[in-house]
């Protein structure tokens, strides 16, 4: 799997920049740990979307490298857009298909009362104006999510590590009095493996990797709860198969088999891979040549990530909400020539 920063775009008043920006190994090892629990289907959006977008004045940023740790409290001030949304507004921001996730943010100045949602030198958000920084340097652009993970509070914790940075310290980008600040950032997230879906109008690709969930339309579900807009894939199984859309031999997680989350990669361990004969299928002499020649499976030709898509949806009071397996499924197929113990390393890395 693979994140590319297509575009980061900063228009102030009619002057436009574009750039590329960091990807942060931070934001890789959020995919990689947003797909392995139920646990984290509240958080994969809040974890993967950048909604906050983080403004550093003045001061440049020092050695900024993928591995660098930056926190919120490194920059100035906190724009925030808000991306909980209608199915047609996140068709808009977010396109996905069998091999590719497309997301576009925006974010402005005047999306909220003065346009800033958090000041970090003064640990507020009250009372914050955008003419307080006119005439002020743009040094770095940070990018980030709602939650870290279910233990944050806000994104506005000074102590969250930053998903992603542009340093524009060697260009002269001023806010300045009456000209509103747009930034626009696209990124590309891809993937190399084969794709299946159960339902591939309801699930099109790997929701794993849509950083804003996927749109499902509402529907009552076999429990009889009503299911709300969005659905997010949670790995559940890994199988081997000579065929894409198939699974012959399967592995549950947590049961059968232990998937290990190891900065940016997936380690998948103790795959077997073997010849193997089933004279049970030919109870005869007769039916193949002698009985130490008969028919037998190949070895498989594909490893195979199973994922559940899970929704929450609405208790039958409208009370609450609960977490349900909507029965939408796909698969993740890799082409593997080795045989015997295999030990899987899925990787995920900058486009």
């Amino acid at each position: 799997m693979k994140i590319k920063n297509e575009l980061v775009s900063i228009k102030i008043g009619k002057k436009q920049y574009d750039f590329n920006n960091l990807m942060l190994d931070e934001y890789l090892k959020r995919f990689v740990k947003a797909q392995l629990s139920t646990n984290n289907i509240n958080q994969q959006e809040t974890t993967l979307s950048l909604s906050y977008c983080l403004i550093k004045f003045d001061e440049p940023l020092e050695d900024i490298k993928n591995n660098s740790v930056f926190y919120n409290a490194d920059f100035d001030i906190c724009i925030e857009i808000n991306t909980r949304r209608s199915v047609e507004t996140l068709q808009k921001l977010q396109t996905i298909n069998q091999n590719q996730v497309t997301v576009q943010y925006t974010y402005e100045t005047d999306n909220y009362i003065y346009g800033v949602t958090w000041d970090y030198k003064k640990n507020t958000n009250t009372d914050i104006q955008i003419s307080d920084y006119y005439g002020k340097k743009i040094t770095a652009i940070g990018f980030n999510s709602y939650y870290l993970d279910s233990s944050t509070d806000s994104s506005f914790d000074f102590e969250i590590p930053v998903c992603s940075i542009l340093d524009t310290s060697n260009y002269n980008i001023y806010l300045q009095e009456n000209q509103n600040l747009t930034i626009t950032r696209k990124d590309i997230i891809t993937t190399d493996a084969l794709f299946y879906s159960n339902n591939k109008d309801k699930v099109p690709g790997p929701a794993h990797l849509a950083p804003l969930g996927i749109p499902l339309s509402n529907e009552e579900g076999d429990t009889g709860h009503y299911f709300n807009d969005f659905g997010y894939g949670i790995l559940y199984s890994v199988g081997l198969s000579s065929y894409t859309d198939y699974i012959d031999k399967e592995f549950i997680i947590g049961q059968d088999i232990e998937v290990e989350e190891n900065g940016t990669e997936l380690n998948i361990k103790g795959l077997e891979n073997y010849l193997a004969t089933d004279n049970s299928l030919f109870p005869s002499n007769n039916i193949y040549p002698s009985a130490g020649l008969y028919p037998i499976k190949t070895n498989y030709k594909y490893v195979i990530l199973k994922y559940k898509t899970w929704q929450m949806v609405d208790s039958e009071d409208g009370t609450t909400e609960i977490l349900v397996d909507t029965g939408y499924y796909y698969y993740q197929a890799f082409p593997i020539d080795k045989f015997g113990e295999l030990d899987l390393k899925i990787k995920y890395e900058r486009g």
